[in-house]
This record gives C-alpha cells, structure tokens and sequence, in this order.
C-alpha cells in the first residue's frame, strides 16, 4: 500500500508531503517456506506453530506453506539459500533454537546462524526472515516461544516475511 502525505503508522504519523511505501500483512495468492532446525525441537516445533498460525492468520493456506527441516541452526542459511534459489517463494522463515551450554559453542553456532541468514536476507531477491532464538536458558528459550502469538517469535518472523514480500511485490511493479 502506498499513499501520500502524512500517513500515520504504528510509529506515528509521518510529516511530509511525499509516498510512502509499506507491505501490508496479505499473503494470499503467495508461496512461502519455513526453513527450520531440529536441534531443540521441542522449542522450534513450538516456532514452527507460531510461524504457520500467522501466514494462516495473513491469508496463506496450508498448501501455500513448504516446511523444509535441517539438523541444526549452523545449517540454516545454506538450506534457506537452496530454497530462495528455487524461485518458488515469495519469502523464507528461518527457525531454530540456541541455548547456552557450559562451552563457547553457543556463541559460535548463534552468531554464524545470525550472520548466514543476515547475508541471505541481503542479497536475496525475497525477504528472509531471522527467527533463530539464542537463549542462556530453556525458560527463555519457552517463553520466547510462547502459545500465545505476542509470545513467539515464530509468529513475529513470519509477519515480518509476508509484511516484506507485500513491499518487495509492489517494488517489482514500480519497474
């Protein structure tokens, strides 16, 4: 949607007297994959709920919606890089859980997991969306991914996703 002069947003209202450009949360008539780690499936299976009840909450039927699942949030981004490659989406969700363990490695594992998808989402032609938790402890890991949608951040990235693809849609009409 985009509209002219002050528009007012959920940040305020916008001065000025020019367009201004935001998805809306519409994914109908839009294909879109989750892309999800198995390590600490009991918490990404609760990302997982949280992320399909807000694309069937957008618009998005289940037979709009491929779950492609990979060992670990390491290998994220590379799945989620195969899959954009398809062409068969208009977004990627990536879930996964990191929790803090007595070693290093859950700084090693939650940071690359950021900065794959981080890079993927840059230079994608599709939105990527980021919904890797990295928690010290497996109390935030399940109130991070709560049943109540204000609760999950697999809810969150996936209207982050059908918000962006509205926006990259309307960019590919503007050519």
């Amino acid at each position: 949607m985009s509209e002219t002069s002050s528009k007012a947003s959920s940040y305020g209202a916008v001065p000025g007297d020019f367009k201004v450009h935001e998805g809306s949360l519409r994914a109908g008539g839009r294909r879109f994959a989750i892309c999800a780690a198995r390590f600490n499936d009991g918490i990404v299976a609760r990302l997982i709920a949280g992320a399909r009840s807000a694309l069937r909450e957008a618009g998005a039927p289940d037979a709009d919606v491929e779950l492609y699942r990979c060992p670990g949030a390491m290998e994220l981004a590379g799945l989620a890089r195969r899959v954009a490659e398809t062409g068969r989406f208009a977004g990627v969700v990536c879930l996964g859980a990191v929790i803090r363990g007595g070693t290093p490695h859950f700084d090693l594992v939650a940071a690359e997991a950021a900065r794959g998808v981080g890079a993927l989402s840059a230079e994608a032609r599709l939105p990527v969306a980021f919904g890797v938790l990295a928690c010290d402890t497996l109390e935030q890991a399940l109130a991070r991914s709560g049943e109540k949608k204000e609760d999950n951040r697999g809810y969150d990235a996936a209207l982050v996703v059908v918000e962006m693809a509205d926006l990259y849609a309307q960019l590919e009409g503007a050519r």
